[in-house]
């Protein structure tokens, strides 16, 4: 049996829907036709060779967020804020709130809706307290137990940490008398 022919074409030959950018069927080896050759054959780990797309750049937004994420936060921003010295950054919220660090007596300012923001204006105070930092006393604690001095022994953060439980915490041995009537 023959097949019949309309137009000149084969009828069981389908036309392509889709334009020649569209990645479908074997779109690598038609990539390959249209590179030129550096020169040079690349090396891998598994020793094959791969091909080198010199003129290839990912897309400028793709480039931007990727240089901003390793960049990372500029050194300022870790530590300081506002500008504010580095022994100060112990100061909590429940030493502000509780322990009244920068009590103001004075009712705060009223607020106002900020359409633009779609917020409260002005909102809880960025500024840290003025007052020095309490850290539940801590920090001295901390610097007392690390510049106490005893004799003969050497400190390290190690031996300062861990100190030696008291002789009640350790486990006793029992001797019980042995009697001769149970053998």
């Amino acid at each position: 049996m023959i097949a019949s022919i309309k137009d000149g074409r084969d009828w069981w030959k389908i036309e392509p829907k889709y334009s020649t950018r569209v990645l479908i069927g074997n779109w690598l080896e038609e990539r390959k036709r249209f590179i030129k050759p550096t020169g040079k054959l690349g090396h891998s780990i598994y020793s094959t060779d791969f091909v080198c797309f010199p003129d290839h750049k990912p897309e400028q937004t793709v480039r931007r967020t990727m240089r901003k994420k390793y960049e990372g936060l500029p050194a300022q921003h870790f530590f300081t804020h506002h500008e504010e010295p580095r022994s100060r950054n112990l100061v909590s919220e429940y030493d502000d709130k509780y322990n009244r660090h920068g009590y103001d007596p004075l009712l705060p300012p009223l607020r106002t809706w900020n359409g633009r923001k779609l917020a409260w204006i002005p909102q809880k105070s960025d500024f840290p307290i003025l007052e020095p930092p309490t850290n539940y006393g801590l920090l001295e604690h901390l610097m007392k137990k690390r510049h106490k001095k005893e004799a003969g022994m050497m400190t390290s953060v190690y031996t300062i940490s861990y100190e030696k439980p008291p002789v009640s915490a350790f486990a006793t041995t029992h001797v019980l008398p042995l009697h001769r009537d149970t053998f």
